[in-house]
């Protein structure tokens, strides 16, 4: 196997290990609280696992359409990134990314039949599945809860400086939306990883879902995977 095969089966194990560590902490959460008396639920709801206010099929081509214009941004921030740091006197070479991106093409190019389904199940479903389930539904979705409590139980404070709705979502969407880009591991995307993270979190504080902000990512994922995808079946002549 090459090292991009192993990256991406790493990735997915990585995946899964994640995903049942973060509902099975949430299951052992609700276990305790029930134990000491609280009414709650095993449901996955607060998590995300919800019907989209609006609808379904409104969440989806919600989610396509901010995908869609997440990639069409992307064309303009990162020249504009790339300028940016150059200008600064850093790299701007992808040391992660391109080489990845790279080798998937040359397995692609190899072994077609395994490589695409493999490639869009990883890159455009379960990743973006996890990693929404993680930064929205699990990081911004508790700070956002966390602050929200905290705020209430001060309300009864004389003088206490409260931060509003507004400010509470913004401080708790950037501090998510930092923490999903810098993971990422790319100083030149850190930008728009940033952008398109923020706008997740409006999706998902709007709608109450993780489906539509599932949805724009695996658009916005699913652009990359078709330039691997074409590059490596010879449709297209372009570099990676």
């Amino acid at each position: 196997m090459t090292d991009s095969q192993v990256a991406l089966l790493s990735v997915a194990a990585l995946d899964a290990a994640v995903a049942g560590f973060v509902i099975g902490v949430f299951w052992i959460s609700v276990g305790l609280l029930r134990s000491f008396g609280k009414k709650v639920g095993y449901s996955l709801i607060p998590l995300g696992f919800s019907r989209p206010k609006g609808g379904t099929l409104a969440g989806i081509g919600v989610g396509i359409s901010v995908g869609i214009f997440a990639v069409l941004l992307s064309m303009v921030v990162n020249p504009l990134s790339v300028l940016v740091l150059d200008r600064l006197g850093y790299s701007t070479e992808s040391t992660l990314q391109r080489p990845f991106m790279q080798g998937l093409t040359d397995w692609v190019r190899e072994s077609p039949g395994i490589a695409v389904p493999a490639i869009v199940l990883i890159v455009v479903v379960f990743g973006p599945a996890v990693e929404e389930l993680v930064f929205r539904g699990v990081v911004f979705n508790g700070l956002y809860r966390l602050g929200a409590t905290i705020s209430s139980r001060s309300t009864a404070k004389e003088g206490s400086v409260l931060p509003t709705g507004r400010v509470l979502f913004v401080a708790s969407a950037l501090a998510s939306s930092a923490l999903f880009a810098v993971l990422h591991q790319e100083p030149v995307l850190m930008p728009i990883l940033v952008i398109l993270a923020m706008v997740l979190c409006t999706l998902f504080q709007r709608t109450g879902s993780l489906l539509p902000s599932f949805v724009a990512h695996a658009t916005f994922n699913s652009f990359a995977t078709s330039l691997i995808i074409l590059s490596g079946l010879g449709v297209l002549d372009i570099p990676i």
